[in-house]
């Protein structure tokens, strides 16, 4: 029978280090996490942006009409 060291597997070591696997793992799954949250980002400005100006074209027609 083998016995096997721990963190041999991927697992955490008991001392609470991770191996290279994880640290990688989780600087890939960081990345994501940044790349995603950057894209609603960019959508939410976006909407905003067409927000303001359907809220110029009101403004404008409610100016147009008052006069």
């Amino acid at each position: 029978m083998r016995f096997y060291t721990a963190g041999a597997t991927g697992a955490t070591r008991q001392d609470g280090s991770t191996d290279a696997f994880n640290k990688r793992e989780k600087a890939q799954e960081d990345l994501y996490i940044r790349q995603h949250e950057k894209e609603q980002l960019e959508a939410l400005k976006e909407s905003l942006k067409k927000q303001k100006e359907s809220l110029d074209e009101l403004e404008k027609k409610i100016d147009d009409l008052t006069k």
